[in-house]
């Protein structure tokens, strides 16, 4: 087993680091205290092969300030929605494109809100980031509201579904504002897409809702803790 790494940033961030590559998804910001030993300015430096994702332009998962990066890492490769505005030369996606960048693989599916979720194979390592692509059932939804959104985030599934087997790593938002609707879009996307691990994400600092997911699933969730600290190794 090659040694790989994820480190929690923070929301939907996510810094990943495999024998050949390292990956940062949705960064926007780095708690200033209580970061562990986590640093974003240390780990993008100029070592291996650098990829930025960003799913969309909103601001709890884009911050142009990943832009900067270039400075520190002349190796970094961003690939971003085609929603953001940002002066980067390559690039821009949007559902169903795929991409080859030395040797990693990027298949980019759609979303039930902005943007676009990934899928990131590297180093025998299958990756799923959603971004927003969520099962969005609000408390206060109206009954056409609901159908919508439900037909709207099962029409995004059909072609993640038709295209992927299996996922070692699915980072997948569980808000809880969606209350006991936290979890439809989870429960629903393992029932149909094989994953070992997931890692819940978009939790707004209500880390206790991971314990809940562990309990409705049998897969092992990997639960992250606030502020920065590495979650796991392998």
């Amino acid at each position: 087993e090659v040694e790989m790494k994820i480190f929690y940033i923070y929301h939907s961030g996510f810094a990943v680091e495999t024998e050949n590559y390292k990956l940062v998804f949705d960064y926007y910001m780095e708690p200033k205290r209580n970061s562990g030993n986590f640093r974003i300015d240390d780990f993008i430096k100029n070592d291996k092969k650098l990829l930025v994702f960003s799913s969309h332009g909103h601001g709890d998962h884009f911050n142009s300030e990943i832009l900067k990066w270039k400075e520190k890492n002349s190796k970094v490769e961003y690939v971003l929605s085609d929603d953001i505005k940002a002066e980067v030369k390559k690039y821009f996606v949007k559902e169903g494109d795929t991409l080859s960048i030395d040797g990693l693989e990027i298949k980019v599916f759609g979303s039930s809100d902005l943007g676009v979720s990934y899928f990131v194979k590297c180093d025998g390592k299958r990756f799923f980031h959603s971004g927003d692509l969520n099962w969005w059932a609000w408390p206060d939804d109206t009954p056409k509201e609901e159908e919508d959104m439900r037909d709207l985030y099962m029409s995004k599934m059909e072609k993640i579904v038709e295209n992927i087997e299996k996922v070692d790593y699915l980072f997948y938002p569980v808000d809880p504002r969606l209350e006991e609707n936290s979890f439809l879009g989870v429960e629903d996307f393992i029932k149909r897409v094989e994953v070992k691990n997931i890692i819940p994400m978009h939790m707004w600092d209500k880390y206790k809702i991971a314990e809940e997911l562990e309990k409705r699933v049998n897969i092992n969730v990997i639960r992250i803790v606030k502020n920065c600290e590495k979650i796991f190794e392998i």
